[in-house]
C-alpha cells in the first residue's frame, strides 16, 4: 500500500492526468481549425461564426460538467467524481475522433467538456485537500502545469500530423486524449479518498487511515503527527458547522464561515483569467498569426508550438515562485505585464500596415511574452488559490462554481473572437489591456494571501468572530504577509483543544455548521 513520497507522487499524477484535458484540447483544436483534411470534411468551419462554435462548445459542456459536479461531487467523493468524469469525456473523445458529420463531431464535443468539468473542477480541490501546508502550492503547481505541458506537446502533434494527407490529421490527435484518461482510471484505486471529505462524513477510522499514508511513510494512526493534523480538522469543522443553515443562507451571507464571499473570490480568480485575455489567444493562436498578421500556415504552425514550449517553461517557474512570492504578488505582477504585453500587440497590430515585417515581428514577440508573463502567474494561481479558500462544507461547490465562471467566459471569449478580429482588428487587444489594468486594485484590495496557511487558518480568517474585513486595509499585514501569522498559530492550538474533545467522544457532529440544499 502506498504511503508518504510515494503516495503524494501517485497522487499528484493522476490529478495532473485529470487536468491535463483542458490544455490538450486547446492545443489539439488551433491546430485542427487550420488542417486542410478537417476543413475539406467539415467546410463549414470556415465561417468564423461555425469556427467559434466548433471551439467553444467544449467550453459549454464543461460548464454543465462543473454545475452538475456542484449537485453531486460532495455525494460522489472526490474519487467517484473523478471515474465519472473519465467515462464522460471517453465517450465524447470517441465520438470526436470518429466523426463524420458536423453534428456528430460538435456532441462528442460537448460530451467531452462534460466529463472534462468533472475532473477539472475536482482535481484541484482533492490535491489541495491531500496534500500537507508546507507542498500543497507547489504540488498544486505540478497539477495546473501539466495543462500547458499538454497544450504544447498537442500544439506540435498537430504541426507532425498535419504532413499526413488524410483524416489521421486530425483523427489521431483527437484519440489521443484518451491517454491521460486511462493514467487516471489506473492510479486512482491506489489512493486514499481526500481526508477532510471522509471526516465532513462522519468516516473517523478511515480518515486516520488516509491521514496516515499521506502525512508520511511508517506512520501509525496513533502518531502525534496524525492525530494533530486529525484534530485540527475535526476542530475547524465543529467551528465551521456550528448550526444547520441553507444554501438561501449562505447566499444571504447569514453564516458563520463566509461561504459566499469566499466563493466569490474563487469565482473571481478565473473571471480576472479569462478577461485577462488567455483564451482570446489559446484556441485561435494560429489563425492570428496567419489572418492577423499574414504568416503562412506552416510558419503558425511552428511558431505555436514554439511560444507552447516558452509557455510551459514559464509555467514551470510557477512551482519555485508560488510558495516564495505568495498568490498575491504573482497576481498582481502577472496583471502589470499582460496589460503592457496587450498594448504593445495592440500598437503592433495598428501600425502592420506601415511596415509588416517589422511590426509583425514586435507582435509576435509581446504576443510570446503575454503568454511567459501568464504562464507563471495568472495560469496557475487560480486553480491553487481556488482549491484553498473555500470552506470544507463549500470546497466542491466552491471550487465547481469557480471552474464553471471559467468555462463560461472562457466560452464567451472564445466563441466572439473571430469575429472580433475580423471586425475590429487592433482594437480588440486593447480590451484586454484596460481589463488586465483594471484588476489591480481588485486583487490588492479584496484577496488575502493563502500562502504558508493551512486550509483551516482560511476558515479562521473568514469567520465571523476574525477581525479581518471583506476590503483589506492597505495596512493590514496578516492578510498580505507570506508568512504564517502568530493569530494562525494560536487559532490552531485551539481547534486542536476543540478537536481533540470530539474525538474522544468518537462524534464530532453535534452544533456543527452544514451546508445544505434547500433553499
Amino acid at each position: 500500500m502506498l504511503s508518504g513520497y510515494s503516495l503524494e507522487i501517485a497522487l499528484t499524477a493522476a490529478n495532473s492526468a485529470a487536468q491535463a484535458w483542458y490544455g490538450y484540447d486547446q492545443g489539439v483544436i488551433s491546430g485542427i481549425l487550420i488542417s486542410p483534411d478537417f476543413i475539406e470534411q467539415f467546410p463549414q468551419t470556415k465561417d468564423s461564426d461555425i469556427q467559434g462554435i466548433t471551439a467553444s462548445c467544449f467550453s459549454l459542456g464543461n460548464l454543465l460538467g462543473c454545475l452538475l459536479t456542484a449537485l453531486f461531487g460532495d455525494r460522489l467523493g472526490r474519487k467517484n467524481t473523478l471515474r465519472v468524469g473519465a467515462a464522460i469525456s471517453t465517450i465524447g473523445a470517441v465520438l470526436q475522433f470518429s466523426a463524420y458529420s458536423f453534428p456528430q463531431l460538435i456532441f462528442g464535443r460537448v460530451l467531452n467538456g462534460v466529463g472534462n468539468g468533472f475532473t477539472s473542477s475536482t482535481c484541484g480541490v482533492y490535491q489541495a485537500e491531500a496534500s500537507r501546508r508546507e507542498r500543497r502550492g507547489k504540488l498544486c503547481v505540478i497539477v495546473v502545469l501539466h495543462n500547458v505541458v499538454f497544450y504544447c506537446f498537442a500544439s506540435w502533434l498537430t504541426l507532425a500530423t498535419s504532413y499526413a494527407s488524410n483524416g489521421i490529421q486530425w483523427r489521431l490527435p483527437l484519440a489521443i486524449q484518451l491517454v491521460p484518461c486511462i493514467v487516471m482510471v489506473t492510479l486512482l484505486p491506489l489512493l486514499p479518498e481526500s481526508p477532510r471529505w471522509l471526516l465532513n462524513h462522519d468516516r473517523i477510522e478511515d480518515a486516520q487511515e488516509a491521514l496516515r499514508r499521506l502525512l508520511g511513510n511508517d506512520l501509525t494512526v496513533e502518531d502525534q503527527l496524525v492525530q494533530d493534523e486529525l484534530k485540527s480538522i475535526i476542530g475547524a469543522i465543529e467551528i465551521e458547522r456550528r448550526s444547520r443553515i441553507s444554501f438561501k443562507e449562505v447566499l444571504l451571507c447569514r453564516d458563520r464561515s463566509g461561504h459566499l464571499k469566499r466563493l466569490l473570490l474563487g469565482c473571481g480568480t478565473q473571471f480576472i483569467q479569462q478577461w485577462g485575455g488567455i483564451n482570446a489567444l489559446n484556441y485561435y493562436f494560429p489563425i492570428i498569426l496567419t489572418e492577423s498578421l499574414g504568416l503562412s500556415t506552416l510558419l503558425a504552425r511552428i511558431l505555436t508550438g514554439a511560444n507552447a514550449t516558452s509557455y510551459m517553461i514559464s509555467s514551470a517557474l510557477a512551482f519555485w515562485l508560488i510558495e516564495r512570492t505568495g498568490r498575491r504578488s504573482l497576481m498582481m505582477t502577472g496583471l502589470t505585464l499582460q496589460c503592457f504585453a496587450y498594448v504593445m500587440v495592440a500598437l503592433s497590430v495598428g501600425l502592420l500596415a506601415t511596415n509588416p515585417h517589422g511590426w509583425g515581428s514586435t507582435a509576435i514577440t509581446f504576443l510570446f511574452f503575454y503568454y511567459a508573463a501568464f504562464g507563471c502567474t495568472w495560469g496557475m494561481v487560480p486553480w491553487v488559490y481556488q482549491a484553498e479558500i473555500n470552506s470544507l462544507a463549500m470546497r466542491t461547490r466552491g471550487a465547481a462554481a469557480a471552474t464553471a465562471t471559467n468555462w463560461l467566459f472562457g466560452f464567451v471569449c472564445t466563441q466572439f473572437t473571430p469575429t472580433a478580429i475580423a471586425n475590429i482588428g487592433y482594437r480588440f487587444y486593447i480590451i484586454f489591456a484596460a481589463l488586465n489594468l483594471l484588476f489591480l486594485p481588485v486583487v490588492y484590495f479584496l484577496y488575502p494571501e493563502t500562502m504558508q496557511r493551512t486550509l483551516e487558518d482560511l476558515d479562521w480568517y473568514f469567520d465571523i468572530d476574525s477581525p479581518h474585513k471583506t476590503v483589506i486595509p492597505i495596512g493590514d499585514k496578516v492578510a498580505k504577509q507570506r508568512t504564517r501569522p502568530v493569530e494562525f498559530l494560536e487559532a490552531e492550538k485551539e481547534r486542536i483543544r476543540v478537536g481533540k474533545g470530539n474525538v474522544e467522544q468518537k462524534g464530532f457532529t453535534s452544533h456543527v455548521e452544514a451546508v445544505i440544499d434547500e433553499l
